[in-house]
């Protein structure tokens, strides 16, 4: 029987209803895995054992598919399905797209606490540019945008664009747009989309240009570390300045090889960047947090110094 006996019969609530788009192109279909409803209820408890149950002070929101609660919101909160985000994006994506962009995109669809938090990482392959690295040797470095859903209050709707680096797929965030605010209470504009997927592909480029001024830029032992213990914990900063090392003998002892360190950590649940095991699912929440981190990271003024250095 139904967790939610009466939910079902109920119209949807605090359910944003999007603008009318065009249908998605057959490479942006919504994965399986993200294709799912989402609902609110009256959130009850029972103050006194056996007195019956009152209407809380929010609602739960909770999956249609396996009635999964995914979190305690507040009236004002609104649900943003993620299918109307892939429409959305779709649309944006047909208007803004460079000709033959979308050919062989991939999405790499995952979740996060049951679903309280979903993520489309999209890759755009047509989209690659190389880059050689000091040391002589080459890695490609292919468009992507990463699409952030929530469901639980914690985090807005973001689009972010950045790109995967095809030697070791790590993955870095040029720039974010949040659709509808953290609380998910800011409308939504099909236009303001459409202009920041555009404008995604003239930053790429520009971001290419910034980074192979990075590849040949050289830096001291010294120098990531005194960058990492500024920025992280003393025991984060040492394990970041041993995968500096690593990534050094490889790509040549710079910038770039140092920002390889921190998008490693960023983008893998390796056994030296190991997410902790809550038992919740929790990992591609913890990894596209820590892509945030080291976002930030990179337009800081700590970071034009070492350029400059």
């Amino acid at each position: 029987m139904s967790r939610f006996p009466s939910v079902y019969a109920m119209p949807a609530k605090n359910v944003i209803q999007f603008p009318a788009t065009v249908s998605a192109p057959p490479v942006l279909t919504i994965p399986q895995e993200l294709d799912y409803e989402v609902r609110s209820a009256t959130a009850l408890f029972e103050p006194i054992t056996g007195a019956g149950v009152v209407n809380g002070l929010g609602y739960q929101n909770f999956r249609t598919d396996t009635e999964q609660a995914l979190g305690m919101v507040k009236e004002r909160y609104q649900i943003v399905q993620n299918q109307e985000l892939f429409d959305s994006l779709a649309s944006a994506l047909d208007g803004a797209a460079p000709a033959r962009a979308l050919e062989g995109a991939k999405i790499k669809p995952s979740t996060s606490y049951g679903g309280a938090q979903a993520f489309a990482d999209i890759a755009f392959p047509r989209l690659t540019e190389d880059l050689v690295q000091a040391r002589g040797n080459a890695t490609a470095l292919t468009f992507r945008l990463l699409l952030w859903n929530s469901f639980d209050g914690s985090s807005p709707v973001r689009l972010a664009a950045g790109a995967i680096d095809g030697y070791c797929s790590n993955g870095m965030i040029f720039g974010s747009y949040d659709l509808f605010g953290k609380r998910h209470t800011k409308g939504f504009s099909q236009i303001e989309l459409e202009k920041f997927v555009g404008n995604s592909f003239l930053l790429f480029q520009e971001k290419i240009t910034e980074l192979r001024r990075e590849t040949f830029a050289p830096i001291e032992l010294k120098q990531a570390e005194e960058f990492l213990k500024k920025n992280f914990s003393e025991r984060r900063a040492a394990q970041l300045l041993e995968r500096f090392a690593i990534e050094a003998q490889e790509r040549g002892a710079t910038v770039w090889a140092l920002r390889s360190a921190l998008t490693f950590y960023a983008s893998h649940n390796s056994s030296q960047f190991s997410v902790r095991n809550t038992g919740q699912d929790s990992a591609a929440a913890v990894l596209y947090g820590r892509e945030n981190e080291v976002a930030s990271l990179f337009s800081s003024r700590d970071w034009r110094e070492l350029l400059a250095a």
